[in-house]
C-alpha cells in the first residue's frame, strides 16, 4: 500500500533479526521502487462527504457500514484500485475524469453544492452510484431531494429496520456473474428508509424491511449524458461492485477477490486463501519481477500467472528492463 500509493513510512529500531532481515528486505525495494512510475491507475473515484456526516446519529452505526466496512471489505477486494477523494473536490472540480464515481455518504447537500456536483456528473457517460440516502437532506428532508440528485424517483417509510438485500434480476450486465445466494445487510436498526418507484428504471435487486416487504432497492437509470444507480443498504460487497465496475468499462486485474494496491509499474496482493491466480495488465509489459522474492515472473505479457501462498502478501514490478536493472544496485 505504501509504495503503490506514493507514501512513506517509519519503524523504530527493534534487536529482533527477523524483523531486521525483513525491514533490510523493504529498505532494499523502496530505494528501487523510487526508480519507478508510481503513477496511480484507479478508473474508480469513492467520494466521501464530511459535512454529511453531521447530520447522522452520534452512534457509530452509518458510518462504520458506509464508511469503513465499505472500504476494507469490499472496495479492497472488488479486483481493481480506487482513488478516495472529499466530496468537495469534486464539487469544486479538483478531480481528474474517473468512469465510476460511488458516492458513500452524499446526505446532505445544500443548493450550491447540489448543482456543482450535478453539473461536474452529468456528462461523458459517467456512471455513478449512490448509497442510502444521497441528496434526501437540504433545507429540509425529502425524497423529492433524492430524485433531484439521482434522477430516480424514491419513497419512504419512517419506521426504523435492519434492511438487506438481494439480487432479483441475474440477466443485466452488472449482476450477470452474481452467485443468487448473495446477500448483504444492515445490521441495525436503520430509519428512514428508500426505495425506488420508478418505472423508467430498471431493478436489479430488492431490499427488504418492514416485516418482510420487498420493494425495489438495487436500480439502474440511464441518461443520454449518464447513468444513476442506487443501492438501498450501505456496504456493497465486492461480487456487486466487481459486476458494476465491468458496466463501466473498468479494468480489473483479477476477479479472486483478493487485496489489491496498484500504480503503473506496481502491484500488490495480499491473499486469504492462496492458490492459483492470474492477473489481468491494462497494458503490455518488457517483465514481470517478484520483489519480495526477486524472480522473473513473465516477459512481454500483459497477463501473467502466479501460486500465492495461504495468507500472504506479495508485490510485482511490472514495467521495462530498464527501470528493472536498478533493482541490483538500490
Amino acid at each position: 500500500h505504501v509504495l503503490t500509493h506514493g507514501l512513506g513510512t517509519w519503524n523504530a529500531p527493534y534487536d529482533d533479526p527477523d524483523l531486521l532481515s525483513l525491514l533490510k528486505q523493504f529498505n532494499r525495494i523502496g530505494r528501487f521502487a523510487i526508480h519507478t512510475d508510481r503513477t496511480q491507475r484507479a478508473e474508480v473515484a469513492v467520494l466521501i462527504d464530511e459535512e454529511s456526516q453531521f447530520y447522522e446519529q452520534i452512534k457509530y452505526n452509518l458510518n462504520l457500514a458506509s464508511l469503513s466496512h465499505q472500504t476494507l471489505q469490499g472496495l479492497a477486494r472488488f479486483g481493481a484500485p480506487f482513488d478516495l477523494y472529499h466530496l468537495n473536490d469534486f464539487t469544486g472540480g479538483q478531480m481528474p475524469p474517473y468512469k465510476m464515481y460511488l458516492f458513500l455518504n452524499a446526505y446532505r447537500l445544500d443548493n450550491i453544492r447540489r448543482e456543482k456536483l450535478k453539473r461536474e456528473l452529468r456528462k461523458d457517460g459517467r456512471i455513478a452510484i449512490w448509497i442510502y440516502a444521497p441528496g434526501y437532506i437540504n433545507d429540509e428532508s425529502s425524497v423529492e431531494n433524492m430524485t433531484d440528485l439521482t434522477g430516480l424517483r424514491f419513497e419512504k417509510s419512517d419506521l426504523p429496520w435492519p434492511p438487506f438485500m438481494h439480487i432479483v434480476n441475474f440477466s443485466h450486465p452488472v449482476t450477470k456473474d452474481i452467485p443468487q445466494d448473495l446477500f448483504w445487510d444492515f445490521n441495525d436498526a436503520l430509519g428512514p428508509l428508500f426505495y425506488v418507484q420508478d418505472d423508467d428504471a430498471e431493478t436489479l435487486g430488492q431490499v427488504v424491511y418492514a416485516q418482510g416487504s420487498c420493494v425495489p432497492g438495487l436500480c439502474i437509470k440511464s441518461f443520454p449524458e449518464w447513468t444513476s444507480i442506487y443501492c438501498a443498504v450501505p456496504n456493497i460487497p465486492a461480487p456487486v461492485l466487481r459486476g458494476l465496475a465491468r458496466f463501466a468499462n473498468v479494468h480489473l486485474y483479477s476477479d479472486d477477490g483478493d487485496v489489491l494496491h496498484v500504480s503503473r509499474q506496481l502491484l500488490g496482493v495480499h491473499t486469504l486463501s492462496g492458490g492459483k491466480r492470474t492477473f489481468k495488465l491494462p497494458h503490455m509489459v518488457e517483465v514481470v519481477h517478484d520483489l519480495f522474492n526477486n524472480k522473473s515472473v513473465a516477459r512481454n505479457t500483459k497477463t501473467f500467472p502466479v501460486n500465492l501462498s495461504p495468507a500472504s502478501s506479495e508485490l510485482y514490478f511490472t514495467g521495462d528492463t530498464g527501470t528493472l536493472s536498478k533493482l541490483k544496485t538500490s
